[in-house]
């Protein structure tokens, strides 16, 4: 019988091995030596077992929908040890289905990542199979997750209901050379939802592996190329939002090559997780350090991660600046596997310049090396604060709906003296300008407070300007965010406010946002002088930066240049 296949059209996630050669008579051991080299064999096959990445596209108001999702369902369950399964829900033929608008830009993320432009339609390991749910079948899966793969995946989870957060641990270790543009997917999913009654037009009530989040975002984790041996370790938190069960709450990763497409090993959450390692931790998160420095003392702090099998019980932790030592910090403590804990690393002097670099970096855990170095270092760029010599400083604070909750304060460095301070304020969403008289010489400190803990929201933002220059800006920034200035008084020097160009915030890690006079044009250009970007802002003007890559650069806006740093 032949099958009709239906479609609903839219409109229109470092082991180097080696073994010891021993001596035998080949002619007795044969048979032997053979059946070794079988069950050896296996076991390296079981390690780069491939799992598959089932990537299902599928909507309540389509129809074929539920008529081909229970049996694709079955399926996935009957290959629950070869399929990594999630299913986004796009917004046709229902713009109303709640799965969708529960995360209507990551489900659209991966849509137009595939071109999809039918429902159901299933897309397994990126390149393998893309179509109709009606031409896969249990031959099809078996003949897909006999090819080998080039690395291993790991990964586990654990829910925080007192804080409504799931934290996910993905580990990855490579044994092929895997050449291109790689980058690692972590999808939250919801293993099974049901309704009393149909959500959409279909009727369905049942829905399966239901993407909820993808972390860090669509975008994922650039890897670059990998090599045999190397290894890398991620965490992520995600804030719990539209979870119908908590219990069925989920995690799966995978690697895919950004521009072909090819995934190359997908993994589920496991809970017999076992780390690759058995003495390794990880750094990151370096914290409590200012932006902008021009007193040239720091007092960071690190969160340091078990990613080992065995309790870390000690670390030995080295600070460099701009590759000077200087200091080691030795840490004792007690973190089980997967657990955390943030580091002080006391108060560091260095001699600041133009463009710094503070490094932290693992020299021994449990009193030995660490088993897998890759991930033993973190960094963090500081700007050297630019000489204010005579400028008018003024200070521009956009208020979100808590205006109550932001207040400021200006210290000099030098005398530990409190020389201006601001807030709270009243009026929510409200701009409000203030000319800062700094009447000495020396190195200020300026911190922002949020009483709620969110820094601002909405169109709340913070900058500080020294006459058309902006030295820095900042809107999302937690209790409170600190940075410096050098300021040196010029008797009867008089400058005009005549800047009305915004640019923040400042640092960025990816969105800049532009506020101008009018229409300006506007052109960007890298530490090289080479121009990246050039357009136009009629007022205001949004720039993702992190197609740039990190580094310092120039925007010049009209007649104005400011200098803008991406983290």
């Amino acid at each position: 019988m032949q099958q009709k296949y239906c479609h609903f059209l839219k409109n229109t996630y470092f082991c180097a091995n080696y073994y010891k050669r021993i001596p035998i008579q080949m002619k007795r051991f044969t048979l032997i030596l053979a059946s070794l080299m079988v069950l050896f064999s296996l076991k390296v096959n079981a390690q780069n077992e491939r799992i598959l990445l089932l990537e299902s596209f599928t909507n309540t108001g389509c129809g074929p929908c539920a008529a081909y999702n229970p049996t694709m369902d079955a399926l996935i369950a009957a290959n629950a040890d070869k399929i990594a399964a999630i299913k986004y829900h796009v917004n046709w033929p229902s713009a109303n289905d709640p799965m969708y608008l529960h995360n209507t830009s990551e489900n659209g993320s991966r849509t137009s990542y595939y071109g999809v432009n039918s429902v159901p339609h299933v897309v397994i390991d990126g390149t393998r199979f893309s179509g109709s749910p009606g031409g896969i079948n249990q031959n099809v899966i078996n003949q897909f997750a006999a090819i080998e793969s080039p690395m291993e995946l790991r990964l586990t989870y654990n829910v925080d209901e007192a804080q409504n957060t799931i934290t996910v641990y993905v580990m990855g270790r490579v044994t092929t050379d895997i050449i291109g543009s790689l980058k690692l997917y972590v999808g939250v999913i919801e293993k099974e939802i049901h309704f009393t009654s149909a959500p959409g037009p279909n009727g369905e009530r049942d829905f399966y592996s239901v993407m909820k989040k993808l972390l860090p975002s669509a975008s994922g984790t650039a890897l670059g190329e990998l090599e045999a041996g190397d290894y890398f370790s991620y965490t992520f938190t995600w804030e719990l939002a539209n979870i119908y069960n908590m219990d069925q709450l989920d995690a799966i990763a995978w690697v895919q090559n950004a521009n072909t497409k090819e995934v190359y090993q997908a993994c589920k959450s496991s809970q017999d997780f076992e780390p690759f390692f058995a003495n390794e931790a990880c750094v990151n998160g370096l914290s409590n350090i200012k932006n902008i420095n021009c007193s040239g003392v720091a007092a960071p702090k690190v969160v340091l991660t078990n990613y080992g099998s065995n309790a870390l019980t000690s670390a030995e932790l080295e600070v460099l600046v701009n590759g000077v030592s200087m200091e080691t910090v030795t840490w004792d403590g007690n973190l089980a596997c997967l657990a955390s804990e943030t580091v002080d690393l006391g108060e560091i002097t260095f001699p600041v310049e133009e463009t710094n670099t503070l490094e932290v970096k693992i020299l021994s855990v449990n009193s030995v090396n660490d088993e897998a170095p890759d991930n033993d270092v973190t960094t963090f760029d500081i700007q050297g604060a630019p000489d204010v010599v005579g400028k008018v400083l003024k200070l521009t604070i956009r208020t979100d709906a808590n205006p109550e909750q932001t207040t400021w304060k200006v210290t000099n460095l030098g005398t530990g003296e409190v020389v201006l301070e601001g807030g709270p304020y009243d009026t929510p969403n409200h701009t409000y300008n203030q000319v800062l008289e700094i009447t000495g010489d020396g190195c200020y400190d300026f911190t922002i407070y949020d009483a709620g803990g969110n820094g601002f929201s909405g169109s709340g933002v913070y900058g500080l300007k020294a006459g058309s220059t902006t030295l820095f800006s900042g809107k999302v920034f937690g209790e409170s965010e600190s940075n410096e200035f050098s300021y040196e008084v010029v008797a009867g020097a008089e400058e005009a406010l005549c800047s009305a160009t915004s640019i923040y915030p400042n640092p960025t890690k990816d969105m800049v946002t532009i506020e101008s006079d009018g229409e300006q044009a506007v052109t960007i250009y890298n530490m090289a002088g080479q121009r990246v970007f050039e357009g136009r802002s009629n007022g205001y003007l949004q720039i993702d930066m992190k197609a740039y890559g990190a580094g310092i650069y120039a925007i010049q806006v009209g007649s104005e240049t400011q200098r803008i740093i991406v983290k």
